[in-house]
Parts: C-alpha cells; sequence; structure tokens
C-alpha cells in the first residue's frame, strides 16, 4: 500500500482550482526572483496508486505586464501555439510520518520531457470550511534548467552576469477534494 493511500485512505482525488495554485520563479538581472503563476490548473491524485497527473495551459500565463506575457507566450521562448501545456505526470509519491513528500515523474515543457524529482508536504484531510467534500493540501517545489527544456534565451547584461537564470523554481500549492 502506498502512503498516499495510508494517508489518505485511498480513492481519487480532483484538484479545486481556486484553491490550487502553480508559479514559478527565476533569477532576473541577477539581482532578484521573478516570480509569475498560471490562472487555471487541472490536477488528479491517484492515492491508492500513489500517482498524481497535472497540467496548467500555457496560454493562462498570468502576468501584469502584458508586452512580457506576449513575449513569453511567443516563440521566443514558451511557444504557447505550439505547445499549449505544461504536464507533469508522477509514477511516484513517497511520504514519512511527518507528511514530508518526494515526488518523482515526467515534467513536460516546450515539448521535451525531463524526470524531474521534487518534495514537499501533505496536510491532513478533513472536510472543508464551506463544504462537506473531504479536502486536502499538497505543497511540492523542484527546481529545473530551463535548458533542458529548450528554453535557452538569454541576454547578457551590460555590466556583466545574464539576464535571466537558468534555474527555476516550480512550486504546485494544490487543494485537492475527494471524489465520490
Amino acid at each position: 500500500m502506498s502512503f498516499l493511500a495510508d494517508h489518505l485512505g485511498g480513492g481519487v482525488w480532483r484538484a479545486d482550482p481556486p484553491f490550487s495554485s502553480v508559479t514559478f520563479k527565476v533569477r532576473h538581472l541577477a539581482a532578484r526572483d521573478y516570480r509569475a503563476g498560471f490562472r487555471e490548473i487541472d490536477a488528479t491524485l491517484d492515492a491508492a496508486g500513489g500517482t498524481l497527473v497535472a497540467s496548467v495551459p500555457v496560454a493562462s500565463l498570468d502576468l501584469n505586464n502584458p508586452i512580457i506575457r506576449e513575449r513569453m507566450l511567443s516563440a521566443e521562448f514558451l511557444d504557447a501555439a505550439r505547445f499549449p501545456e505544461v504536464r507533469w505526470v508522477v509514477a511516484q509519491i513517497e511520504g514519512d510520518v511527518s507528511r514530508a513528500l518526494s515526488a518523482s515523474g515526467e515534467l513536460s515543457i516546450h515539448g521535451r520531457t525531463q524526470t524531474v524529482a521534487a518534495t514537499g508536504k501533505v496536510g491532513l484531510p478533513g472536510p472543508g470550511l464551506l463544504s462537506p467534500e473531504n479536502r486536502v493540501g499538497i505543497e511540492l517545489a523542484a527546481t529545473v534548467d530551463r535548458r533542458d527544456f529548450g528554453l535557452d534565451w538569454q541576454e547578457e547584461l551590460p555590466g556583466g552576469g545574464e539576464t535571466l537564470g537558468w534555474d527555476v523554481t516550480l512550486e504546485a500549492l494544490i487543494e485537492f477534494v475527494e471524489q465520490a
């Protein structure tokens, strides 16, 4: 039996999008982290099988600046027209008594797929404040090198250094609802 089956009692759980987020951060101008995320998320957790499938439409990229958003969705970066989805298929989730998690699965971005390991935590399952359905929160984070996914745009800064860091930290905070 899997850790999740023991912790959640098995079953299938679906993400509740208003209470879930997928974000990323990348070093910008060699000085600070730039953060952004996606407005839409779809995720299913099979607690009995210990698997998770999560995806976000690239077009749901949420940026405050429409010019930067348009550039990020263009062929120069994420190429949303050719690669409309970021998808992570996790085949292995392990945990311990402190509810710490480790997860490993195939992450697909920009037409390339790499095995990615993440760490995080799982909450305690129970009914929601506004609804009787059982809910549980899962947090996972992983850092990837964007070049592994063909995202190799770079510009040198006039005083030295790079405009964008190569490492990108992905964070998924997902609240799941148990399916009847």
